[in-house]
């Protein structure tokens, strides 16, 4: 039982340092941005917004400071008074901000409703980039600079996202996952596999680009929208870059129902992006990215069954390797190491669980909105 327990442990903390080499070289490849503010008017920031995150307000705030002199344009439900409520505060607060809020009516059945207010959108930019950014994500001047940067080569540039805790263990646990992944799967996937897909929570493209892909028109009844925008963008000749600028997510996450309210909907879209790939990518993702919170719960469960003093020491070494790198690659990326021992622990454990649970079940839920999913392009509000 021993050798079976360091026999994992190797594999296990070989496959965590090939991650982390992956995204680092991948990395250096990146030229740097020597710009660090835009100028004025080269940026439309269009966010679809939904009420029902009580840092809803604070987030388009930051944003608001942090972009001044490029133009936001706000997408509204009709029908979502508190929504409507922050814009006309914020309105209000900020009366320097060039700032546009559209009212959007109801999203038909079938039809996804953030991609149903970003193709009302594309009528009415006419900024020479067009960046898509999630109501609870902020951008700085950096890495919109770097974005454009991109963009202006690329047929469409996305972000590396990184979590901001809100304060609550559900939010710190949601983090630790975002977190400890985000360098690994979109970086050090991008060093062996072209880009095909893309970070939904902020990404920007050109606007001819955008005319050429015939808007959002094309994917309005696909549930994934990042996955089937990077899609559109493939089949039509385009190119993706995957940057290393990043975005900072934070949202309001009150529980731990609404902890696994959040991982269900990620698995789920997870599992809808893999069913597209072919079976040699599919195979390669889950070595890298399936495989090792499996070897992880494994090695618990062998140091529990064992319970010695040396598979102690040999579970204390893992996690102290373990709690490095992923330290070492969040201060390069993020400026700061947001590890927290042992949430980040309970994080990977939990992973296989919510894989399941994803397979389980295809009811998702989005804040006030209840989706049955069946595949992609094939979903129902219930």
């Amino acid at each position: 039982m021993m050798t079976a327990l360091l026999t994992v442990a190797a594999v296990y903390l070989g496959s965590l340092l090939l991650r982390a080499l992956l995204a680092v070289s991948y990395a250096r490849t990146l030229p740097d941005s020597d710009a660090t503010e835009l100028p004025a008017g080269t940026l439309a920031i269009v966010q679809p917004i939904l009420s029902g995150d009580p840092l809803l307000e604070s987030r388009l705030a930051i944003n608001l400071g942090a972009l001044a002199g490029q133009r936001f344009l706000w997408l509204i439900d009709d029908d979502d008074p508190e929504a409507w409520r922050v814009a006309e505060k914020l309105r209000r607060e900020h009366p320097d901000a060039v700032l546009q809020v559209e009212g959007c009516p109801p999203c038909p059945d079938g039809i996804n409703p953030k991609l149903w207010k970003l193709e009302r959108a594309t009528a009415l930019v006419t900024e020479p980039y067009f960046c898509v950014l999630d109501d609870d994500t902020t951008l700085g001047p950096e890495s919109a600079a770097a974005l454009v940067t991109a963009a202006s080569v690329h047929s469409v540039a996305t972000g590396l996202p990184s979590y901001e805790s809100s304060g609550t263990l559900a939010s710190d646990l949601l983090g630790q996952f975002v977190n400890n992944n985000s360098a690994f799967t979109y970086l050090g996937t991008s060093r062996l596999l072209p880009a095909f897909t893309l970070n939904g929570m902020g990404y920007v493209l050109r606007r001819e680009r955008l005319d050429h892909i015939g808007h959002f028109r094309p994917i309005l009844r696909e549930l994934t929208d990042d996955l089937a925008l990077a899609t559109l963008i493939l089949k039509n000749g385009g190119s993706i870059h995957q940057s290393k600028a990043p975005v900072r997510v934070r949202t309001g996450v009150r529980n731990l129902a609404h902890y696994l309210e959040y991982m269900h909907r990620w698995y789920v879209f997870t599992l809808l992006l893999m069913r597209r790939q072919s079976l040699a990518v599919q195979g390669l993702i889950f070595a890298l990215h399936g495989l090792p919170p499996l070897l992880f719960a494994g090695l618990w469960f062998l140091a529990a069954i064992i319970a010695s003093w040396q598979a102690a020491a040999v579970m204390a070494a893992v996690i102290l390797v373990r709690m490095s790198v992923l330290v070492l690659v969040q201060s390069r990326f993020f400026g700061a190491g947001l590890h927290r021992p042992l949430l980040s622990i309970a994080s990977e454990l939990l992973q296989p669980l919510h894989l399941l649970h994803g397979m389980l079940s295809r009811t998702i839920r989005w804040r006030t909105r209840h989706y049955r999913v069946r595949d992609s392009n094939d979903f129902s509000a219930v």
